[in-house]
C-alpha cells in the first residue's frame, strides 16, 4: 500500500497563503483523490483544483492547467523535481508500506542468489516510491559479505533511476540489483550499463535474475526496426510536454532521414496516442518524446513506432549490436 503524508504539502499551502492549488496525481493514485483533496481543504483555507489528465512523471508538470486555474500552488504527486517550473510546485513523495521482516526475508534471499551467482559487489538502484528501503537492504547485504554501491545519478537522488535516467547505475559493480517492481527499469539498466541485472520485487515477494525477458524484448524490437527499414515516409513525433520537448533532436532526425532520400515530416501532440495517428499516411514513426511510449505502446500503433537509436539502425547508421537503450535519451 502506498505510504501518503500531506504534512509537507499542508505547511507549504499555509505558508505561501495560496488560494488555488492544483493537485496532479499519477494513474494509480487517483482513486484516492476525493481523500486526499478532503483532506487539503479541511486543513487550509485553499481551494483544491484536481486535473483529470494523465501524468508521465515529473517531465509532466501540469503547468498550463495551473495557469487556466489562476493556481498560486501546484501539488505534483510521486515524482521528484525534473526541470524548474514556471508555476511553483512542490513535489509529493509516495513509499510503500512494506515489512521490515518479510524484506528482510526477501533480501536474505537476494544475497543467497547473488552468492551462487558469484557476485561480490552490486549497485542498487530503485525508482523514487522505493529508496527509503535502501538501508535496510544495505544492512542486510553487507550482513551476507555482499559490497553494495549506490551511486548519486544526474538530477536525481542516490540510486534512483528514471525511464530517462540510468546515471546512477555503477559501472564498477560486479552486477546491477534492481529493488522494485516491473521490467521497463530493469531492462534499461541492462542495456545501459551491459551489467547482469538482478530483480528484487517486495509486492511479489520474488528475487531473480533478469535473462529471458531481455532476449525477448530484443527480439520483439528488432522485428520492428525490420518492418521500418522501407520506410519512405517517416513522421517524426514531438512532444508538447516542456520535460519531454526536444526540438533539437526532431531537426537532427529530419536531417538524418533526408540524407537516406527518405522524406520527414514532423508531428507535435500535448498527448501522443495511437488513434490521434490513424489518418497520417505514414510509414513508421519515431518518437522523440518520453522512450516509455515507444517501447509500451508500439503494438497500439498501425504504423511501426521507434525511438531514436532505433531509426538509425533501419536506416543502416549504427548496427543491430549496437542497440543500447541508454542511446535513447
Amino acid at each position: 500500500m502506498l505510504r501518503i503524508d500531506l504534512k509537507k504539502a499542508v505547511e507549504e499551502i499555509k505558508k505561501r497563503s495560496a488560494k488555488i492549488v492544483l493537485l496532479q496525481l499519477p494513474e494509480g493514485l487517483k482513486t484516492r483523490n476525493l481523500e486526499i483533496a478532503s483532506e487539503l481543504q479541511k486543513k487550509t483555507s485553499a481551494l483544491v483544483v484536481s486535473t483529470l489528465d494523465p501524468c508521465f512523471g515529473a517531465c509532466d508538470l501540469a503547468e498550463n492547467a495551473a495557469k487556466q486555474v489562476g493556481a498560486d500552488l501546484i501539488l505534483h504527486f510521486g515524482h521528484s523535481q525534473f526541470y524548474s517550473p514556471e508555476v511553483p510546485t512542490i513535489f509529493v513523495p509516495l513509499g510503500y508500506e512494506l515489512e521490515n521482516k518479510k524484506l528482510k526475508e526477501l533480501a536474505s534471499r537476494a544475497a543467497e542468489l547473488l552468492k551462487k551467482s558469484g557476485i561480490k559487489k552490486i549497485s542498487l538502484c530503485s525508482t523514487i516510491q522505493y529508496l527509503d528501503f535502501f538501508g535496510l537492504l544495505k544492512k542486510e547485504f553487507e550482513k551476507k559479505g555482499i559490497a553494495i554501491e549506490i551511486p548519486a545519478g544526474k538530477n536525481a537522488s542516490p540510486g534512483q533511476v528514471l525511464g530517462c535516467n540510468y546515471s546512477a547505475v555503477s559501472r564498477q559493480a560486479d552486477a546491477v540489483v534492481f529493488f522494485g517492481d516491473g521490467l521497463f527499469h530493469p531492462l534499461g539498466i541492462a542495456f545501459s550499463s551491459k551489467k547482469r541485472v538482478f530483480i528484487i520485487n517486495p509486492l511479489e515477494a520474488e528475487a531473480k535474475e533478469l535473462a529471458g525477458e531481455k532476449e525477448l524484448f530484443l527480439k520483439k524490437r528488432f522485428a520492428l526496426i525490420e518492418k521500418a527499414m522501407p520506410a519512405q515516409k517517416i513522421g517524426i513525433l514531438l512532444s508538447g510536454k516542456k520535460g519531454q520537448f526536444k526540438m533539437q533532436k526532431a531537426l537532427e532526425l529530419k536531417e538524418l532521414i533526408e540524407k537516406h532520400r527518405r522524406q520527414a515530416f514532423l508531428f507535435t501532440a500535448d498527448l501522443i496516442r495511437p488513434d490521434y495517428s490513424l489518418g497520417i499516411e505514414v510509414d513508421a514513426f519515431v518518437c522523440t518524446a518520453c522512450p516509455r511510449l515507444a517501447i509500451d505502446d508500439a503494438s497500439s500503433f498501425r504504423k511501426p513506432l521507434l525511438n531514436p537509436s532505433e531509426l538509425e539502425i533501419a536506416l543502416g547508421e549504427k548496427t543491430f549490436e549496437e542497440y543500447e537503450i541508454g542511446e535513447f535519451f
